[in-house]
């Protein structure tokens, strides 16, 4: 039998978690029935999604005397001391040098070593448009432009509409749904609950940084729920109406699935990086502990989805904005850190999202919700080293200016992702459905990866 057939026939006969965590080895009878199926690759995406708007422009700064005083003179009271950056050596050719603060030292050794890139102003379109198009009202523009809900909402379902609950992520898992024929973990696993990128037809699993929540009273890894399962199990059994049988399906379903990620974290190899001790840094080190038993889980396909918020700074930006980028940039090359212990550089991909860019100047109070704005792209089949994309003027009124400092975005946000969707695996005719806009553009897909 296939792994996905034990799991079916193990619910199918009403066997509670008590009998499933009694069977010693499960994971490795799993992994051997998985063999026949396998693929001969493994991938994986890693979502870092921003909540709250980064301000990138504080990310990449001019560094040169001319164009970083036309960026202070707007930024204000935001801006970044110049004597603190760090110059990216590029051969990409951009309108002006580019640094990022010292206290994203790690990215800079990431870019340096090209295992990290950047893509510029990146944001939700529908089509290519121009602030002339844009005032005179011939635009084709995104719905509920400068909205965290809604731009969060863009940005993850990938088809730059309203309509629909479903993600982009979502729809990658629809197509691939035969990628992982012996497993039954789903292939979008989420760190941060459900979310609109990963939903779709087939279900996402949401875990935490301690690994797979169990039922409370109903965990058997505790010797005083045995009696409680037991007579949960058969009072559950008993009852033959459809509702109840489907409430048992997913109940026991839940349970076996929480069963096998916890038995294969145990057994996770230890790996000598190590993270810190807040909510992004634990949340990646999950994700390596994941990415590291995904051979017991029968899977060659993964998309992971974390959450990091806190970026509404408001009128502490100058206080909290370092922090969240520093704190960012030390996780990530972490998690770098440990896929090249796992020797799966190649084969890991994370990138950052976030919903909109911010305003070039300050209203006083921090900065105001934007549009266009810049990514990071990293791991080792990323082309690293190099800027993607436009950079766009930092005067005030520019052709790139919407307004009031809000950046018309040059790429957009279903470019980016339909990059990452074809290293992922998908055809071109794949990615036509999942990005019904694609085709709008010149260039369907980027370079960097």
């Amino acid at each position: 039998m296939k792994r996905r057939d034990v799991l079916k026939s193990i619910l199918a006969m009403g066997v509670g978690a008590t009998s499933l965590s009694a069977t010693a080895g499960q994971l490795q009878i799993m992994n051997a029935l998985s063999q026949q199926a396998r693929h001969s690759d493994f991938k994986a995406l890693v979502c870092i999604f921003l909540y709250g708007g980064n301000d990138s422009y504080n990310m990449l700064v001019p560094t040169e005397a001319q164009s970083y005083q036309q960026y202070a003179q707007v930024r204000q009271n935001l801006a970044v001391e110049q004597s603190t950056l760090l110059s990216l050596n590029t051969t990409t050719q951009l309108p002006y040098a580019l640094g990022v603060p010292d206290y994203m030292s790690p990215v800079a050794e990431l870019f340096h070593s090209n295992q990290l890139a950047f893509v510029n102003n990146v944001g939700p379109l529908v089509e290519p448009t121009t602030k002339s198009a844009i005032q005179s009202s011939s635009a084709n523009l995104p719905p509920q432009l400068f909205s965290h809900n809604d731009q969060q909402r863009l940005w993850e379902q990938g088809n730059n509409s309203l309509v629909g609950t479903g993600g982009w992520a979502g729809r990658v898992a629809d197509l691939l749904d035969d990628v992982n024929p012996q497993s039954s973990i789903p292939l979008n696993i989420s760190l941060a609950g459900n979310n609109v990128l990963q939903t779709g037809n087939r279900p996402l699993y949401a875990m935490t940084a301690e690994g797979a929540d169990m039922f409370g009273a109903l965990n058997p890894e505790h010797d005083w729920n045995e009696r409680r399962i037991s007579v949960f199990d058969r009072l559950i059994q008993l009852d033959s109406h459809n509702l109840g049988g489907a409430y048992r399906s997913i109940l026991n379903g839940a349970r076996s699935k929480a069963l096998v990620v916890n038995q294969g974290l145990e057994a996770a190899p230890r790996l000598t990086t190590e993270f810190a001790d807040n909510s992004l840094h634990n949340d990646l080190a999950m994700v390596a502990k994941m990415i590291s038993i995904r051979e017991q889980l029968g899977m060659q396909r993964q998309i992971y989805f974390v959450g990091y918020g806190g970026w509404d700074t408001h009128d502490q930006q100058n206080d909290l904005h370092p922090e969240l980028l520093s704190n960012l940039a030390s996780a990530m090359q972490n998690f770098n850190a440990a896929m090249t212990e796992l020797g799966l550089e190649q084969q890991v991909t994370t990138f950052t999202a976030s919903e909109f860019g911010r305003t070039l100047t300050s209203n006083g109070d921090g900065t105001d919700h934007g549009w266009g704005g810049h990514q990071m792209v990293m791991g080792g089949a990323v082309n690293g080293g190099q800027l993607y994309g436009q950079m766009p003027s930092l005067s005030l009124n520019s052709e790139d200016d919407f307004g009031e400092g809000r950046i018309i975005p040059t790429t957009s946000s279903e470019q980016y992702a339909a990059t990452l969707a074809r290293w992922f695996g998908l055809s071109d005719s794949e990615l036509e459905l999942v990005f019904p806009l694609l085709s709008r553009f010149d260039q369907p897909t980027l370079s960097f990866i």
